[in-house]
Parts: structure tokens; sequence; C-alpha cells
């Protein structure tokens, strides 16, 4: 190797250098932004007693009866009962998720303003709790929501928003 090959190689490693400090290095004092994880709803399945989803006009109410879901507006609608038995049961047992706002002070930014839908839940005790979703992230992984007991925004699974996708598809015939 030369010397004019070695000290090239230096000045490189020296822009290098110099790039990383200027650039890429955190500033010291900069908050390292961290994920909080909470969980979403801490109701068992077998609590909710009643359940009303809403979409636009549209609103589906079901009553859990004896020992299954029993559909009870709109009148006749062919829901399959197992449908909103995995809807509760996916809501009510969702892990851990990401808090992506403790406070929100624009909901529009997340679809909830005026969410896309609203799923009640009607508990043997307690008052009853309104499930806001709102839009996917951008990502199209996860769908904002919002508790009504609760200002923060949460990022939830898709699988919510698939169950009720297909009751609302359900109810139209």
């Amino acid at each position: 190797m030369t010397w004019r090959r070695a000290a090239v190689y230096w000045l490189c490693f020296l822009a290098l250098g110099v790039y990383y400090v200027v650039v890429e290095r955190e500033p010291a004092g900069h908050a390292v932004a961290h994920l909080t994880r909470a969980p979403f709803l801490e109701v068992p399945p077998e609590e909710i007693q009643a359940v009303e989803l809403r979409r636009g006009n549209t609103v589906v109410r079901c009553r859990r009866g004896k020992d299954r879901w029993q559909v009870l507006e709109p009148a006749g609608a062919r829901v399959p009962v197992d449908l909103i038995a995995a809807l509760v049961n996916n809501l009510a047992q969702l892990p851990d998720v990401e808090v992506i706002a403790e406070t929100a002070q624009d909901l529009g930014q997340f679809g909830l303003e005026t969410p896309v839908s609203q799923i009640t839940l009607t508990r043997a005790s307690g008052p009853p709790i309104a499930v806001h979703l709102g839009a996917r992230n951008p990502s199209g992984t996860a769908v904002y929501a919002q508790r009504s007991d609760s200002p923060r925004v949460y990022l939830i699974g898709l699988n919510v928003r698939y169950y009720e996708d297909l009751v609302f598809e359900a109810v139209k015939g």
C-alpha cells in the first residue's frame, strides 16, 4: 500500500467520523422515545352481557343468552353468533397494546374525531364501555382505538376491525 492510498483511507475515516458526530449522534439531553404498552380492556369475556356495534346508520345489538349470543337488532339479521363471540373474545382478550398518545389534542389525525365505528360493551357489573375505532395506522397493520373511559389513544390489531366488518357484511346480506 502506498502512502497516498493510506492518506486517502485516513481522510475517509476522519470524514465519516465527523459526519457521525455532527449528524448521526443523539444530542446530549435529547430524550429517546420509548414504547408504552398497556392493557386495552381488563374485562373477562364472560362478564360482557351485551354488545352494540354502530357504523354510520347501521346498528347491530346482541345479548348473551344462557349459552350463546343472540342478535336482537336488526330483526331477522343472519349474523352468525359465533362471529359475535369471536369479536367479543378478541376485543376482551387483547394483549398489552401500544399507547400512541396519553391524551390526544387532535383526535382527527387518528380518525377518532368522528370514529369509523363504535362498539359498546355492557358488563354484568360496572358501566358500559364504548370502544371507538378510527383509521388504520400508516402501515395498514393496525387500527387506532379509544375507550370511552380513557383519554388514551391505542393502536390495536386488525382482528377486531376484521370481525366487525364481517358482522356488518352479514347484516347487509
